[in-house]
């Protein structure tokens, strides 16, 4: 009967285990007295190199028979895979040769097709085939030249006008990331003149900036400049009209400066453009003459109960 390695090897190792268990079970010592009978415990100590050794003559033989057995077959198994192995290569080679065979045959008819033809063609034509050949190489590599040195001209282009533009945006990150820290520098200071300073660095980055001159002007007027405050809002809205904050701060400068009616025009102009600069009016300094007008109170509308603060600061 012919069963499988692996299945001969599992009865092998449990044949083996229990002829080992046997002189494991009969040294036991037996407890024939009438006591009650206790829960026997497993020994589970080592096998001895004696008690393994103390097997009967016809076991030792049958194990002996069974991994020979075994041998063989794992012997057999290894013959039969480097058979097939071996098989596989040699067909590989085989076909690989074949391949090799069939190819070197047919260039040789191909080149002796050839031959024949210009044989019968006679030498002049061959002449002629090969000046017709230069020349049409050489009028299509020529086009070709000239295709690739356009396409790479126009894409050298290309990437230096991506450059250019990486280049630009890059740097207008960093002057975005420079005004950012100075805005909040500025934000923290409290002296009036470290603002303009840092307004002005500021203004070196990016010229006429109209919301860095708004708070450049309130700046000036906490100083009591309202002249300096009055051009500066001049020149920001020369470069931007539509500023609602330039509006309201030169408001405030000619307020100071006594121009109550130039003051109430730029007002009226600042709330139209921003609603947002109805409620800090209420409370601004500069403004304080222009109270008692009819026309203040008429730009503003009513009053709210929270008042905010001056819009540059």
């Amino acid at each position: 009967m012919f069963l499988p390695v692996r299945v001969k090897i599992t009865l092998l190792v449990t044949l083996i285990g229990l002829v080992v268990a046997v002189p494991v079970f009969a040294q036991q010592p037996r407890d024939d007295s009438g006591a009650e009978s206790l829960p026997r415990m497993v020994d589970v100590r080592k096998v001895t190199a004696e008690e393994r050794s103390n097997l009967p003559p016809l076991m030792e033989r049958y194990l002996l028979d069974e991994i020979k057995s075994l041998r063989t077959d794992m012997q057999g198994m290894r013959t039969d895979l480097m058979r097939e192995v071996v098989n596989r290569q040699l067909e590989a080679i085989d076909k690989a040769i074949s391949y090799s065979s069939n190819t070197v045959t047919y260039f040789f008819y191909f080149v002796a097709a050839v031959g024949a033809l210009l044989t019968m063609l006679g030498w002049q034509s061959l002449r002629e085939l090969k000046s017709s050949v230069r020349s049409l190489a050489h009028t299509e590599l020529r086009r070709l030249s000239d295709e690739f040195e356009t396409r790479l001209s126009a894409l050298e282009e290309e990437l230096r006008l991506k450059s250019q533009v990486i280049n630009e945006n890059q740097r207008q990150i960093e002057r975005t990331q420079s005004l950012h820290a100075y805005w909040l520098q500025a934000n923290q200071v409290t002296n009036p003149r470290s603002k303009i300073e840092i307004y002005d660095r500021m203004l070196e980055m990016a010229p006429g900036d109209p919301e860095v001159m708004a708070y450049k002007a309130d700046a000036a007027l906490m100083l009591g400049e309202r002249d300096w405050a009055l051009s500066l809002c001049n020149r920001l809205l020369a470069e931007a009209p539509e500023s609602a904050n330039g509006h309201y701060q030169r408001a405030c400068a000619n307020a100071g400066l006594g121009f109550r009616e130039a003051a109430l025009a730029d007002l009226h102009r600042a709330v139209e453009l921003s609603d947002a600069m109805r409620q800090p009016a209420w409370s601004e300094v500069e403004f304080e003459s222009l109270r008692e007008m009819p026309e203040f109170a008429e730009i503003l509308g009513p009053r709210s109960e929270t008042e905010g603060s001056r819009p540059a600061e």
